[in-house]
């Protein structure tokens, strides 16, 4: 079992080596030299001098050290694998004969490496690298971190521990101006989809369909890679000439589609509906998002958390990134209660898709304000079972724990 920083205290230097120690070896050695007593003088100085020159060598161990660390990447999606490199640097003459680096890093990133559970953060582990760092060189290791969950992971302090050759005397320095503000961003899982289907298909998604039949065929948008399901019509021949490879033409809607993804946490804050469902709620939130992105038509996403979240729409990358950003740190903490405050930022006509849990209060009455108003509805509902709440008249989608979240999104499940 490791001892971390928190559980193992700086180990006490030897009597004989702190002051009254050295004192009194100085005492010794002055009046063996004296009265001329050559064994007990050389005895006496000897252990004077080791203990001089540990001493030293210990208030000196930290002098012109560096410690610095990055990550392959600051922004992940769940499932991903970075890369934590840390470098120890040591630009001067005296060595570190040994060194132990202890790292506070999140349980949720899964280090590889032993670890032992931190005791005053239950949410972090130390794991540690002993080595030694001989004059002007630089040592590097690299440990690779797992993305298990979503979130927001600080990486936490680091502590380095060394002392003297002989072990008589331990330092520790504490590394955290400007570690603590370094963090790894974790998006939802995004399951790659084909198309996009919800039973029965809602028309207004339609709009959005590689074989819509309302878009505008003198208009192209961009192009794009070809894909077995596109029609040989949409086939841009210059650009796949050019390119070597088959290329189509993304064409630009008819219509305007605008889809407004609206999350009521209220009914996630507890049980397998916080732990289970709630990640696969905005797996499919995150995986929706990305693909009507690729599709070229505006979304939005609304949350009705502490601080409510207000992404207006678009269909640009930055406008996807910060869509998927607050994802990532969205915390299933209710704030107002998501009907009047949604429909501000909802307008008249939109598609909204409404993503929620079956025991989300007022639900039934939050539909039939939501298609009052004029609003082509879509429920994503989270259940703990199959069966669930009925609602009738509305088009759902039910999420339920280990479910497959890419069949469901295209329509491939009863």
């Amino acid at each position: 079992m490791m001892d971390s920083p928190e559980a193992r205290p700086l180990s006490p230097a030897p009597w004989l080596f702190g002051r009254q120690g050295l004192a009194l070896l100085t005492l010794v050695t002055a009046i063996a030299a004296t009265f001329l007593a050559t064994d007990v003088t050389y005895l006496a100085g000897s252990l004077l001098l080791v203990g001089l020159i540990a001493r030293a060598w210990a208030s000196l161990a930290f002098t012109r050290v560096t410690y610095a660390r990055k990550t392959s990447r600051d922004r992940a999606f769940r499932g991903d694998e970075l890369t934590l490199e840390s470098t120890v640097s040591n630009p001067r003459l005296l060595p570190l004969p040994w060194l132990e680096v202890w790292e506070q890093l999140p349980l949720g990133l899964r280090p590889e490496a032993p670890r032992e559970r931190s005791y005053a953060d239950l949410d972090r582990v130390w794991v540690s690298r002993g080595l030694a760092v001989w004059p002007y060189r630089r040592v590097r290791w690299r440990r690779k971190l797992v993305c298990a969950h979503r979130g927001v992971f600080r990486l936490g302090d680091v502590r380095l521990r060394t002392g003297d050759p002989f072990g008589f005397f331990e330092r520790e320095r504490v590394y955290s101006e400007g570690l603590r503000h370094q963090e790894v961003l974790v998006y939802p899982q995004v399951v790659p989809l084909r198309r996009l289907a919800l039973p029965p298909h809602h028309p207004s998604l339609d709009v959005v369909s590689p074989r819509s039949h309302v878009t505008d065929p003198t208009r192209t948008a961009t192009i794009r890679e070809y894909q077995p399901d596109d029609p040989q019509r949409l086939i841009h021949w210059a650009s796949s000439a050019r390119r070597g490879s088959l290329y189509v033409r993304v064409l630009e809607p008819a219509t305007s589609l605008h889809v407004s993804l609206l999350l009521d946490v209220r009914g996630f804050s507890f049980g397998a509906y916080h732990e289970g469902l709630l990640e696969l709620t905005l797996s499919a939130i995150a995986s929706i998002v990305v693909y009507l992105q690729g599709q070229g038509a505006p979304t939005s996403f609304l949350a009705n958390t502490v601080t409510p979240v207000v992404i207006p729409p678009g269909a640009s990358v930055p406008h996807l990134q910060s869509t998927l950003e607050s994802l990532a740190r969205l915390m299933p903490v209710a704030g107002p209660k998501l009907l009047p405050w949604a429909l501000e930022h909802l307008p008249a006509g939109n598609t909204v898709m409404l993503c929620t849990s079956d025991v989300s209060p007022d639900l039934g009455a939050t539909l039939g304000q939501l298609q009052d108003r004029g609003l082509r509805t879509l429920l994503v509902l989270a259940s703990s079972d199959q069966v669930g709440r009925g609602l009738s008249g509305v088009s759902t989608l039910r999420i339920t724990q280990g479910c497959d979240l890419a069949a469901l999104l295209e329509g491939r499940t009863a």
